[in-house]
């Protein structure tokens, strides 16, 4: 018989400790309710670890996690987790900062948004808006992917006017960094024929510009087809290619939107209007590279990027013109998520356009933000307008919160009466502005 001797228990060394996933910074008053804090700790991947710090020791402490969570913060006080990932990701690092706010505290959070996208200071963050540890736990897992690239794209709120205010497009949602990762590419390698289709005020516009911005040549000039009398043929050329003067009596000459864009952009929205003699116009430029203004004797060549938008589908675009006209767009398609799908961007505009509106008040009493069942309500919703929808019945909510018994925050009636006003559930658009996969 053997006597076999049990080793002893190996002491645990600093070195033998899982590396940090995730630190959590946790106000006083939840740091000693260790039952609630329990669950953050199951969101971490195997063999990795949650730390739990005070919110208090944030503006010191530099961990080594590849995600922070702000809990409930003082968004006021969120400055130095914000510069510490902005610094890490500028060495190569992987960290991003998840900071879950509750409803009355929206309006702070917009602020601080507003004011962090003036500097240039925003990127790396995702959001979250619960009431309860219990609800942070449950939908954290899907806030523990990376995003690459800033959090905002600052663009004019008229892209032809000269010193025109700067508006935010708001890119924190994996949804739209993943379009904006494609539209850079598209810019980045030559792709000068593109189509976005998106629903109403879903940001196309925006998107276009962004591809412009990145292109960095000539100007960006819009067309928008619906404001146009597309049956002229000669009104037409003349938007597009220009005239030159005496093609008609009376004409002076006239500089067209591809003459104008140089090397740039022409962006050509609300395109499900492109049959007919708009075109006729467009099949040589796009087919050849060149254009003859309305008028001229000498072709020119077509130097700028044409991008379309529609809120109609690609099967719309498709049965509007035989198939020859049609593969002479030579557009690849651009999807813009519906805002539904989109729910960080839509925090992150709830909360600016809030502050927006509160900024203005002087007799009135601003609300701090939404109730939870309020914030259910428009999470819930279909949003068939997107960002122009959801921004009307904000504004609903707001004067109707206001001008009523003030509370400190949005109830749920508010919202429903504006989403009843400007987002019904049943409207005979519905199906026309239907989305449909490319």
């Amino acid at each position: 018989m053997f006597n076999i001797k049990k080793k002893p228990a190996a002491i645990p060394t600093l070195d033998r400790i899982p590396p940090a996933f995730l630190t959590v910074f946790v106000p006083q008053d939840l740091l000693h309710q260790a039952e609630q804090l329990d669950a953050l700790h199951a969101c971490v991947p195997e063999g990795r670890r949650c730390e739990i710090q005070p919110a208090s020791a944030a503006a010191g402490v530099s961990p080594e996690s590849e995600f922070l969570l702000s809990l409930f913060p003082n968004p006021a006080d969120l400055d130095p987790l914000a510069d510490l990932v902005l610094a890490q990701r500028s060495a190569g690092r992987a960290m991003t900062l998840v900071i879950a706010i509750t409803g009355d505290r929206l309006v702070a959070l917009g602020q601080w948004l507003e004011r962090r996208a003036v500097q240039n200071r925003l990127g790396g963050i995702r959001l979250m808006l619960e009431e309860t540890v219990a609800d942070v736990a449950r939908r954290l897992p899907q806030r523990l992917q990376h995003t690459e690239g800033d959090n905002v794209i600052r663009t004019p709120t008229s892209t032809e006017v000269e010193n025109s205010p700067m508006r935010n497009l708001f890119v924190i949602s994996p949804e739209t960094h993943q379009l904006v990762h494609r539209i850079r590419g598209f810019a980045q390698n030559g792709v000068s024929r593109a189509c976005l289709l998106g629903g109403p005020g879903s940001g196309k516009t925006s998107m276009a510009y962004y591809y412009y911005l990145v292109r960095g040549l000539g100007n960006f000039v819009s067309v928008n087809l619906l404001a146009e009398n597309t049956r002229d043929k000669a009104a037409i050329k003349s938007l597009l290619c220009g005239h030159v003067a005496g093609a008609f009596p009376g004409a002076s000459a006239r500089t067209g939107a591809f003459t104008q864009a140089r090397d740039g952009v022409t962006f050509i929205d609300e395109s499900h209007d492109i049959s007919g003699p708009v075109m006729e116009v467009l099949m040589e430029a796009l087919d050849n590279g060149q254009y003859l203004p309305y008028g001229a004797t000498a072709k020119r060549q077509i130097d700028c990027a044409v991008l379309f938008a529609t809120n109609r589908s690609w099967t719309y675009l498709q049965n509007a013109v035989n198939l020859d006209e049609f593969t002479r767009m030579g557009a690849a398609v651009l999807q813009v998520p519906e805002l539904s799908a989109r729910e960080e961007d839509m925090i992150a505009i709830m909360g600016t356009v809030l502050a927006k509106l509160g900024s203005k008040c002087t007799s009135w009493k601003a609300p701090t933000g939404l109730s939870g069942p309020a914030w259910e309500l428009i999470r819930n919703c279909r949003w068939h307008g997107n960002v122009r929808g959801l921004v009307r019945v904000l504004e609903a909510a707001f004067v109707d919160t206001t001008t009523g018994p003030a509370g400190q925050v949005i109830a749920a009636e508010e919202v429903q009466r504006g989403i009843e006003l400007w987002e019904p559930k049943t409207h005979h658009s519905h199906q026309l502005y239907a989305p449909t996969a490319a």
